[in-house]
């Protein structure tokens, strides 16, 4: 009986600690990416894509689903490695620096060690909310590889909301053994 009252109360203990919360110290690019992926499959959007690969390109226009949105935009949540705990302290961030080309304030997160992403910088207009360009470096170097991308996405403004109006993605891959490659992939969502 003792040990029947002690599971019970053991159960009732456990069942009534709060869970925990875990916050993101620079950006949430999982809720970023979802966000988008939730809308875009929403709003029944296609997305047109134009593809580069050394010499060859190609062009496609496709009406995507959730899955397909979410795996089209998968590469987009690797970014979000700069919210592990070794990265804790590494990133020094800038926000409300004037861009020099725009009209747009900039929200800037720098590594100065040699980080996976050395830096991503976030383009807004007035307040973080109202996003309007998201640019990040990412870098993967091994013994057998090395691969860099410059991503890009663009946002545009809905009822104080924003959606991605499109994206882009350049970069190089390089194997042990075989030549450099460019790629280039520059994609339009079509509402």
């Amino acid at each position: 009986m003792r040990v029947v009252v002690l599971l019970l109360f053991v159960g009732l203990v456990s069942s009534c600690q709060k869970q925990k919360v875990t916050m993101k110290r620079y950006l949430d690019m999982d809720s970023l990416v979802n966000a988008q992926v939730n809308y875009l499959s929403h709003s029944k959007s296609s997305l047109k894509k134009d593809a580069t690969i050394g010499d060859k390109t190609s062009s496609s226009t496709t009406l995507l689903d959730s899955t397909g949105w979410s795996h089209e935009l998968d590469v987009f949540r690797q970014l979000d490695l700069i919210n592990r705990p070794i990265y804790r302290d590494v990133y020094k961030v800038k926000d409300g620096v004037k861009d020099s080309k725009s009209n747009l304030m900039v929200r800037s997160y720098e590594a100065p060690t040699d980080s996976p992403v050395p830096y991503l910088r976030l383009y807004y207009q007035d307040t973080p909310t109202r996003l309007k360009k998201l640019e990040a470096l990412y870098q993967e170097t091994n013994s057998l590889y090395g691969s860099h991308r410059k991503l890009e996405m663009h946002f545009d403004e809905l009822n104080g909301k924003s959606y991605l109006k499109g994206y882009r993605i350049e970069g190089n891959q390089k194997m042990i053994l075989s030549d450099s490659v460019h790629y280039t992939i520059h994609s339009e969502v079509v509402f």
